[in-house]
């Protein structure tokens, strides 16, 4: 059985915040309380950093085995949630903090500077949880 990934979902949630676009969020609602134009443009970049995060996901060789879960009232074993700050002025200075957990008590956590390199993250330490040799078995290439 293959692992699988979602989002953790709280009210108004999509599992990946824009730090940034939340802030701004916050003062804007103290300047023009209501305006429903202001939550809109967080929810446009976080769909944006999703976006970013599944075509890391899709590329990553290291996620190979897993299945993402987007969009879907199906229950993942692990939950993941994404916190994106920085970067507004330069992307480079962009931060992913990454953290999963499961039932069982496992989890992890990270911090990584762009999208393919957190899914990357993400989906190593899923496999160390699940199976610390899935990357030394015959087949897999090392180098």
């Amino acid at each position: 059985m293959n692992p699988s990934l979602g989002f953790s979902k709280g009210k108004g949630a999509s599992g990946i915040l824009d730090e940034d676009a939340y802030q701004e969020e916050l003062e804007a609602a103290k300047r023009r309380p209501g305006n429903q134009s202001v939550a809109s443009g967080r929810a446009m970049r976080e769909a944006d950093l999703l976006r970013q995060f599944a075509e890391g996901f899709q590329g990553s060789q290291e996620c190979n085995g897993i299945s993402l879960y987007l969009n879907t009232d199906r229950k993942p074993e692990f939950a993941l949630t994404i916190i994106v700050s920085g970067g507004d002025k330069s992307p480079e200075d962009r931060s992913w903090t990454w953290a999963f957990s499961e039932p069982g008590g496992m989890g992890g956590f990270g911090i990584q500077n762009n999208a393919r390199l957190t899914a990357r993250d993400v989906c190593r330490t899923v496999w160390e949880n699940l199976d610390p040799q899935h990357f030394k078995k015959p087949g897999m290439k090392i180098e």
